[in-house]
């Protein structure tokens, strides 16, 4: 990047350590036209044909072997719906919590394999003595590549026993941490609908309008 080239960051909130950082990312997508009332765009189509997915990217790294190429990272992601779900669940006090995703997405490679995401998030408030822990919540996530099987709903699912992971991170956060991270995603994203959504639902009833009046 030159220096005169301008950076622009989609963070929303992060947690380092002096090893491993966690960041949380905008990657949220308005619902097209046609879907105007989802106001997020859940896996549909925008106008070049490509497939909108709106979510909250999570990053992990960690750099305890060094900077640059030696930094190992992970991706996934979270529905809208399930970090105010995560977000709800926090600031009700939860005590025990256990939150788990499998995705498997993309074309196959020519060994017929496919991108795999898997995530947990966990709260476990005493160790196995039955200490109180200091650093309650648990985020890790493996990334891999897995066979893809066809489920009766036409979705895909991870073939059992196909699954090989690539890399795997996790982070241990405490509680206040862990709810500023999730305060300000909730924020974020209520920010992000009082600011698009006009504009979608506007939208979506001029064309229902429009489409009456062709009717008529």
């Amino acid at each position: 990047m030159s220096e005169n080239e301008k950076y622009i960051s989609r963070q929303i909130s992060v947690y380092k350590t002096d090893k491993k950082l966690i960041e949380f990312i905008d990657k949220l997508k308005p619902a097209p036209t046609e879907y105007y009332a989802h106001i997020h765009s859940f896996g549909d189509k925008d106008e070049e044909g490509i497939r909108q997915i709106s979510c909250i990217g999570i990053v992990i790294q960690d750099y305890s072997v060094g900077t640059g190429k030696d930094i190992k990272r992970v991706i996934a992601n979270i529905s809208p719906d399930e970090a105010e779900y995560i977000y709800n669940k926090v600031r009700n006090n939860v005590t025990e919590f256990e939150f788990k995703q499998e995705k498997i997405f993309g074309e196959p490679n020519s060994e017929g394999r496919s991108r795999v995401t898997k995530l947990r998030i966990l709260r476990v408030p005493k160790d196995s003595k039955g200490n109180i822990r200091n650093y309650p919540w648990y985020i890790e996530v493996d990334n891999g590549t897995a066979e893809k099987q066809k489920n009766a709903n036409g979705g895909f699912s991870i073939k059992s026993n196909t699954f090989k992971s690539e890399n795997k991170l996790y982070i241990n956060i405490n509680d206040l941490d862990f709810f500023k991270l999730f305060v300000r995603i909730s924020k974020y994203i209520n920010a992000w609908e009082s600011t698009v959504s006009p504009h979608i639902i506007m939208s979506g009833k001029q064309a229902i309008a429009e489409l009456k009046e062709y009717h008529y």
